[in-house]
């Protein structure tokens, strides 16, 4: 159930949007097993004024081309599994072209099993949960 949220500078391509979203979820497929079906992205186009950023920390250097890139998905993984899906992210952007190694931040939200519903009000994800042994249905 991943939902990916990639907040950009306007002037982005349709075909480099295309490239963008397909890295990652190449990357969620490999790396979490997630369906390639399982695709929910949203693309965030924000003007000069509304996507400000430091030119450079922690020894990268950013450009008008940075992505910040927001990974929801549900608890449970590893730490060493989400460290993989952040290289994997990473090293498909920059191979797609759209992007250079540094001009990639990404976060990850992860949130429980009945924090998220599909559709029709359900939360298809938690478990379904017994009546307590001394409470009593009625016939």
């Amino acid at each position: 159930m991943p939902l990916v949220k990639v907040n950009l500078r306007k002037g982005r391509s349709r075909a480099e949007k295309q490239a963008i979203g397909e890295a990652i979820q190449a990357a969620l497929v490999a790396g979490l097993g997630v369906p390639d079906e399982d695709l929910y992205q949203i693309f965030n186009e924000l003007s000069q004024d509304d996507f400000r950023h430091t030119d450079g920390y922690l020894g990268l250097n950013y450009t008008h081309q940075l992505l910040v890139i927001e990974i929801t998905f549900l608890v449970g993984r590893t730490d060493d599994v989400k460290k993989a899906l952040l290289a994997d992210i990473n090293r498909n952007l920059v191979a797609s072209g759209v992007v250079g190694p540094d001009d990639v931040f990404i976060t990850i939200t992860e949130i429980g099993l009945a924090n998220i519903s599909f559709g029709r009000g359900l939360a298809q994800r938690a478990p379904v949960e017994e009546a307590p042994s001394s409470v009593r249905l009625a016939p």
